[in-house]
């Protein structure tokens, strides 16, 4: 029998407490946190709002990498030949008919836009996750399509502002016609003020002989087309007529825009009837007869006012007439003249005699002249009137008028009145007269003059008789 093994007994191992440390939740933090301030700790609690600047375009940026790995795109937008995948709210945030097509449909997976094209509907989407576009006059046209089509406002404005920006004389027609199709009201005003201010010049580019006669119509019919003289007017629109015989035909209808009647007579003998349509086509000839007929008869212009004898591009100006040119000298001035805020004053006309202490006042477009003084030198005391009225056509504004004289004694007041009829005498002690049969006698030297309800009213005079 074998022996007995004895055991060996092992010995203990120590036994060690070990502590586990588990962290305070973020929320047991701030309620410690919020405990300071309930205890009276004493420190403020004035709430500020802060502004991360970069976090709308870092999520911008986010949303545009999400699109280009395609994650989390829910809508497909089709045009004819390409599709685009989008997400809904991205395009629902920034476009009003994406967001009235989702709205009524939310769950809607593809929305077709087979009327734009892909161009303009690309540079869309990219606006939409980036808020910046690569313009050019070449794809204006898609693009501002597609951003008028899905009511993009903002994108309609940075378009309108971009036409704006590069119009020139070579591509004012082309931002005009954008302008016009896609009621840009801005852009299509600023592309008429253009045209207006730069007529001339556009005249003499390739793209004035391709407007159709609609389009030189409606420049020629402005009132406010900067010209040097009516002549241009005349002289650029035989231009357009004359290359292509086929537009003859709207010859009539397109001289009936020139203003005629503003052209000296000497000035339409010369450049306008001798050019041969003139004299051949009967109704270009009427307008040429009406311009002769308005210069042979002065005293009857006021009655023979039309489109055609209106001045183009007028503006305001401040007006003086006759007078004294320094109060040093005795001679009185016949010359009148007008403020040119560049030049200074600039002469527009001659009154027939030189005068002083005359009245003045402005009637649909025409300045009359009534009564005055002129004293030929320092010897000469006599006073006489000139003139009975002196009538010349100006650019409306204001006018200068001088002192009133002294009425002379033996005289007695009238009052004249000018209507279509003429100038008609309202007062009951002396017989009707009209203006143009009126003497020097007939006025005293400063006559008071003013308009009422489109009249002409003057104070004058008549000798008593004995």
């Amino acid at each position: 029998m074998a022996p007995k093994r004895k055991c060996v007994k092992k010995p203990k191992a120590d036994v060690k407490e070990t502590t586990i440390i588990v962290e305070e939740s973020p929320l047991s933090k701030l309620h410690a946190l919020n405990g300071l301030l309930e205890g009276g700790s004493g420190l403020s609690c004035i709430s500020s709002e802060l502004t991360d600047a970069s976090h709308g375009p870092n999520l911008l940026e986010g949303l545009s990498k999400m699109r280009q790995e395609n994650f989390l795109c829910d809508l497909v937008i089709g045009t004819k030949t390409k599709s685009f995948d989008v997400h809904k709210s991205v395009m629902a945030s920034c476009s009003e008919y994406f967001y009235n097509v989702l709205k009524k449909d939310p769950s809607a997976p593809r929305v077709d836009l087979n009327d734009i094209s892909p161009l303009g509907l690309a540079t869309v989407i990219a606006y939409a996750y980036t808020g910046k576009l690569t313009l050019s006059l070449y794809t204006i046209g898609s693009v501002v399509s597609a951003a008028v089509h899905l009511q993009i406002h903002t994108l309609v404005k940075m378009c309108s502002d971009f036409l704006m920006r590069e119009m020139s004389v070579e591509n004012c027609m082309y931002v005009a016609n954008i302008a016009e199709t896609y009621s840009l009201k801005t852009a299509k005003a600023a592309a008429q003020k253009f045209l207006r201010d730069n007529f001339i010049e556009f005249a003499e580019s390739d793209q004035f002989m391709k407007l159709t006669f609609e389009q030189i119509n409606e420049l020629l019919i402005d009132d406010d087309l900067q010209l040097p003289s009516e002549i241009v007017a005349f002289q650029i629109a035989m231009k357009w007529l004359e290359s292509d015989q086929k537009r003859m035909k709207h010859a009539a209808d397109l001289l009936s825009n020139i203003r005629f009647g503003t052209i000296s007579a000497q000035d339409l003998v010369n450049h306008v009837q001798s050019v041969p349509r003139m004299m051949e086509d009967a109704d270009c000839h009427k307008l040429l007869v009406d311009a002769m007929n308005y210069h042979l008869l002065p005293h009857h212009q006021n009655t023979l006012q039309s489109r055609r004898t209106r001045i183009r591009g007028g503006c305001r100006v401040l007006v003086t007439v006759g007078g004294r040119p320094d109060l040093t000298e005795k001679s009185p001035s016949r010359d009148v003249l007008y403020r040119d805020p560049e030049n200074g004053w600039c002469k527009l006309t001659e009154m027939p005699a030189k005068s002083f202490n005359q009245c003045v006042a402005v009637m649909d477009g025409f300045l009359y002249v009534a009564g005055g003084e002129d004293q030929n030198d320092a010897r000469n005391q006599a006073k006489h009137a000139v003139s009975t009225f002196c009538r010349a056509a100006v650019v409306s504004g204001a006018v200068v008028g001088h002192s009133m004289a002294e009425r002379p004694p033996g005289h007695r007041r009238a009052t004249y009145n000018s209507s279509s009829h003429g100038c008609q005498n309202n007062s009951p002690q002396i017989p009707r007269e009209t203006a143009s049969q009126l003497t020097d006698s007939d006025l005293i030297d400063s006559p008071p003059c003013w308009t009422v309800h489109g009249d002409l009213y003057a104070c004058v005079t008549k000798h008593r008789p004995g």
